[in-house]
């Protein structure tokens, strides 16, 4: 074609040459302009060129033309208005089958050509899905720009745009969720858009269906909220924007639990945090009224940490003050908690239980620890002192003087004090540091006693000496009539008697009854007297020693070594022999007796010698009794007398003249005889 042109050009330039000179240079623009004219025809070409194939311009060819790739069949086919809406066998039109080709020539020219984007096909899959399915953004565009619709069909059957958010397609989200209504489309499960993004961790893709108006109440098909959807993802940041857009931050699942509950449950302080910050109620029970609220659940679980991530948020209990909480943490014994709230301004106030403040609550249940606490947070101490006085504990004795605790304050309800606890409660070595801290021995005892009495009642030894020491009257008489509560702190024995029926009974008696030589030495240093005697039984302290057999005692009364005995006498009724041992046991005398007669048997028993007399005459009897030696006060002892060599007497023992008197001069006061049988 191009020779043939330029062999005309020649020839026209030939014969034109003179006559048409001026119009020589224009003649290959006009052939040229001719020329073309003549080659721009689209359909001629078309006609021709496919002639040439031996192609038939049909519906059928153009298919074949885009299965194939064949762009310039295609384009031949479509200059020459073949139809583009012919499916083949399967149902797929020329467009289908170019975007299945992923042929962008192809469907540039089928849309150029009119083809429908929504053609319909038996499959019902859109084109647009599939496009939508190869990431092809430029034939999605090409598409939607020709008016496809993004309401079809997936290839797995999935509606597109659920499809699209779920493979985080956010181009073509952004290019088709045009309003609210759009946002708002569910999957064919039920599930929301926002849902389905948030489920798969789309969180670009959740923002951008919120901005364009998704619900964010809506519940997915399993009851799920949008919160519940960013918890599980740890978007927290995320959860007030939902918030913001009418999201209930206290919403329950199907188990009828909270989101709180549940961050409570795993124990996650960053939610906890999100929630609360976004309103989450701490006070609220589960629907089932299964659980304590959050708050308490932690409250009472005694994590600390968790605590002060509610106290971060300004959290307040159902009565608006933590103060009642104060005797939850008590009873929990979390004192860790307690310091916590007491740290954050919480006070223990007057509010009692039982009528114990919290202090004396918690040294009731000897909680060392949260005593502490307390301590340590400046909480008033009320009757704190007094408790662990009667406890026995004294090292908190101690902390609580050193924290300035009255050591005579007098308990509002009880009348105690400190001391008078400890001396109670035999609590000897406290007492005693009560009073060396200033503890007034002068204040009254509920019991109606001193508190030298109630001392020696009690047997602390070391609280006695201090008393006396510090100028208590050692002969001091119990005050009558004595008090039941009293009575019962005194041991069982004779003076328990004598409370009720006789009068003048001394501390010594006390003591001496007790069988506490301790308490008698102190007594005794102090200046207690051994010959003061009751009033109706006229019984010296001697005589309760000598009622409970108490030898030690007895000789300590005598005067004598309560521990070290140089003699000891035994005397064998059956036998009628009496046998004198030394201290070491061995036998430095014997001899013959004579014991009472029937009628008249001489005791059994240990005793001790209380009184010598060397000329005594029986009160009784009258009969004279040379070198008497009496036994523990009784009315009976060891004196000169006829030993006829079986049982004769009214109860004494008798020895020979001879044998009295050196056991008048060998025996003392004090010495130990044992009567057997």
């Amino acid at each position: 074609m191009l020779a043939f042109i330029e062999n005309l050009i020649y020839g026209m330039r030939v014969v034109l040459k003179n006559k048409y000179r001026h119009f020589v240079h224009l003649i290959p623009l006009l052939l040229s302009a001719g020329i073309f004219a003549s080659c721009d025809q689209p359909h001629k070409v078309a006609k021709r060129e496919l002639s040439k194939q031996g192609v038939q311009p049909t519906s059928q060819a153009l298919l074949t033309a885009v299965t194939e790739k064949n762009s310039q069949q295609l384009e031949w086919l479509l200059n020459l208005g073949v139809g583009v809406e012919q499916k083949d066998p399967k149902g797929k039109t020329p467009l289908r089958i170019a975007v299945e080709n992923k042929d962008s020539s192809a469907i540039a020219k089928l849309l150029a050509a009119k083809a429908n984007p929504n053609a319909s096909t038996e499959d019902k899959v859109s084109v647009l899905g599939i496009a939508l399915q190869h990431s092809d953004d430029t034939t999605i565009n090409h598409l939607l720009s020709a008016g496809a619709s993004a309401a079809g069909l997936m290839s797995d059957g999935e509606e597109m745009i659920p499809w699209a958010v779920r493979h985080d397609r956010q181009n073509f989200i952004q290019t088709v969720i045009k309003s609210a209504e759009d946002a708002c489309a569910k999957d064919r499960i039920g599930n929301s858009l926002i849902h389905i993004a948030m489920s798969n961790g789309q969180r670009k893709l959740a923002e951008i269906l919120l901005e364009r108006g998704a619900d964010p109440t809506q519940l997915s098909a399993a009851g799920e909220t949008t919160i519940h959807h960013a918890v599980a993802q740890n978007w927290l940041d995320f959860v007030p924007q939902l918030v913001s857009k009418g999201a209930d931050p206290n919403i329950r699942d199907a188990k009828g639990l909270s989101l709180l509950d549940l961050a409570v449950s795993d124990k996650n302080p960053e939610r906890i945090a999100a929630l609360l910050k976004a309103g989450a109620d701490a006070n609220s029970r589960d629907s089932k009224g299964q659980l304590a609220s959050p708050l308490l659940r932690v409250f009472n679980s005694g994590d600390v940490e968790l605590l002060q991530v509610f106290l971060d948020h300004n959290v307040s209990p159902p009565k608006g003050n933590w103060d009642s909480w104060l005797w939850q943490a008590l009873k929990n014994r979390h004192p860790h908690i307690a310091d916590r709230l007491l740290k954050q301004g919480t006070q223990p106030g007057t509010l009692q239980q039982d009528g114990l403040s919290l202090f004396e609550a918690a040294m009731r249940e000897k909680q060392t620890a949260f005593v502490k606490v307390l301590i340590e947070n400046k909480s008033p101490t009320g009757n704190a002192l007094t408790i662990a006085s009667e406890q026995g504990d004294q090292d908190m004795v101690q902390m609580l003087i050193s924290q300035g605790a009255a050591v005579n304050q007098v308990h509002s309800i009880t009348k105690d004090t400190p001391l008078n606890a400890a001396i109670r409660n035999q609590h000897d070595h406290i007492a005693t540091q009560l009073i060396e801290k200033g503890a007034d021995p002068a204040l009254p005892l509920r019991e109606g006693q001193s508190v030298l009495h109630l001392a020696i009642a009690t047997g602390c030894e070391k609280t006695v000496k201090l008393l006396l020491e510090r100028g208590a009257d050692p002969n001091s008489q119990f005050i009558l009539p004595i008090t039941e509560e009293f009575r019962q702190c005194v041991r069982p024995g004779v003076i328990r008697w004598l409370f009720k029926n006789d009068s003048n009974i001394t501390p010594l008696m006390m003591a001496a009854d007790s069988g506490n030589v301790k308490l008698a030495e102190h007594l005794l240093k102090a200046g207690a007297s051994t010959k003061a005697k009751t009033t109706k039984l006229k019984m010296w302290p001697i005589d309760f020693a000598c009622r409970q057999e108490d030898v030690p005692m007895a000789r300590l009364l005598l005067g004598k070594d309560p521990k070290n005995e140089e003699r000891t006498v035994k005397i064998d009724l059956s036998e009628q022999r009496a046998w004198i041992y030394d201290s070491v046991g061995n036998e430095i005398l014997k001899t013959k007796v004579s014991t009472g007669k029937k009628g008249f048997a001489t005791p059994k028993g240990v005793f001790v010698i209380t009184d010598k007399n060397r000329d005594w005459t029986s009160t009784l009897y009258h009969a004279k009794m040379p070198y008497f030696q009496r036994f523990s006060s009784r009315d009976f002892g060891l004196h000169q007398g006829v030993v006829p060599g079986y049982p004769a007497s009214h109860g004494c023992i008798r020895v020979p003249a001879g044998t009295a008197a050196k056991l008048f001069k060998m025996l003392e006061l004090g010495d130990r005889v044992e009567i057997t049988q």
